[in-house]
């Protein structure tokens, strides 16, 4: 193929030859590769102390099989300030997903970081722990306005806590009938015992309130059946 150049004011004309090769030979515009964004789950997000939770997500964009993903952990308030290693790494699959299997022992904010190129870290996860919470009643069918023991132990220990025993309500809402506070049973748990009178069947719990570490902690629902 000839292409010709004409110059305005001279009468002169010139033909360059531009070969097929010539052309072929010409750089393709590179293609942008795409960005990688991880994410972050948890099942359950809220869990009773000494519960477990799998925290799960997936690398996307170019390169996403294979990764190294560390695990990275903040317990400090407010969170975000201050995340460590949390000792665990997973490689991602074909698809890019990756899961950890965590334990917990108080509220918990995490976060995964992928060896990719760059690297690229998630957005934030909090799983919130709730306190472990026991109850036992001394008569299940008391006699209609005696007293009935309410006692149990709570994981991990709280001493000082508030503990309020509560009553449901037909609307399927509860209300607080008794207030006590946790008492010392060691490193590992504190305790908890109120007499209350009782003078109708009813179903019952135990709250104990949140703090810093922990979320609300409800016992399991026990039943009173009063007679008389």
């Amino acid at each position: 193929m000839q292409i010709k150049l004409v110059v305005p004011g001279l009468a002169l004309a010139v033909a360059v030859a531009v070969t097929p090769a010539a052309l072929a030979a010409k750089p393709a515009k590179p293609v942008k590769p795409s960005g990688n964004l991880i994410t972050i789950g948890a099942k359950p997000s809220i869990l009773v102390f000494s519960g477990a939770t799998n925290l799960s997500g997936r690398l996307s964009g170019n390169g996403a099989s294979g990764v190294a993903v560390r695990l990275e952990q903040d317990d400090s308030r407010p969170y975000g300030d201050a995340y460590k290693d949390a000792g665990k790494v997973a490689t991602t699959s074909n698809n890019g997903s990756y899961s950890f299997a965590v334990k917990p022992l108080l509220n918990m904010q995490y976060r995964v970081v992928a060896q990719a190129s760059p690297s690229v870290t998630s957005a934030a996860k909090l799983v919130s722990v709730r306190t472990l919470v026991g109850l036992r009643l001394s008569d299940t069918t008391p006699a209609r306005g005696s007293l009935v023991r309410f006692s149990g132990s709570v994981f991990p220990a709280h001493d000082g806590r508030s503990v309020s025993i509560q009553r449901r309500l037909s609307t399927g809402g509860f209300v607080t009938v008794a207030r006590t506070t946790l008492r010392d049973a060691g490193d590992t748990k504190s305790v908890y015992s109120r007499r209350v009178r009782v003078s109708r069947s009813s179903v019952y719990r135990v709250k104990v309130t949140a703090d810093a570490d922990h979320a609300n902690g409800f016992s399991r629902m026990r039943s009173a059946a009063v007679h008389g």
